[in-house]
């Protein structure tokens, strides 16, 4: 998928948006979900405390940076399918889609990270939760009434829990940092294939 080109401007403010965000998540991963200030974000990203708060409220709307990415990517790469291919297929692909993004691990570990505190938890789902009203609009605008409600809605719901269980499963076992990424790739492909297939057949 073609991304449109951005301006120096816009290219320089995605680029401290992504580091105030890294820094972020890599002082979660050394001290721990709220063991750090947005003062120290700061600094760990080379910019102002003022600069910081121009782009993120707190620590932890900067940590779930990853985790928007992550389903941002899946929402446009949905867009991007062909108009007559079947939504339950381009909804599939667009995800396995996400598989490919840089930062998947990271998306990975934040998930990881938001198990143990509450604030973190919060700002998580309410991150899915507003991708997934986003990908209903847009299979609402794909579908064009051809489907109820309830159809689309479950739909998502029912993708976007794919990706969760993945995610779950990935988290719950001790995957050398090596593997980490592609083994979390694998398990997402893993699950859209069930449910592409129905969940015909239980697997180990």
């Amino acid at each position: 998928m073609t991304q449109p080109q951005l301006s120096r401007r816009e290219q320089n403010k995605l680029d401290t948006r992504r580091a105030i965000a890294q820094a972020a998540l890599d002082l979660a991963r050394t001290h721990g979900v709220g063991g750090f200030t947005a003062e120290q974000i700061a600094d760990q990203a080379g910019v102002s405390r003022r600069t910081f708060f121009n782009y993120f409220h707190s620590p932890e709307e900067a940590l779930i940076v990853s985790t928007e990415s992550f389903l941002d990517r899946a929402e446009a790469e949905l867009l991007a399918r062909p108009a007559e291919e079947p939504i339950l297929d381009a909804m599939i692909a667009a995800l396995a889609a996400t598989t490919k993004v840089e930062n998947l691990k990271d998306c990975g570990d934040l998930f990881r990270l938001s198990a143990g505190n509450p604030d973190l938890l919060g700002t998580h789902l309410l991150a899915w939760e507003r991708a997934e009203a986003r990908i209903i609009s847009a299979v609402e605008d794909r579908l064009q009434g051809r489907a109820s409600s309830l159809y689309i809605h479950a739909l998502v719901g029912s993708l976007l829990s794919c990706a969760k269980a993945a995610m779950r499963e990935w988290v719950s076992a001790d995957t050398p940092d090596a593997d980490a990424a592609q083994t979390l790739e694998h398990h997402i492909v893993a699950t859209l294939t069930m449910l592409r297939d129905g969940f015909s057949h239980p697997t180990r």
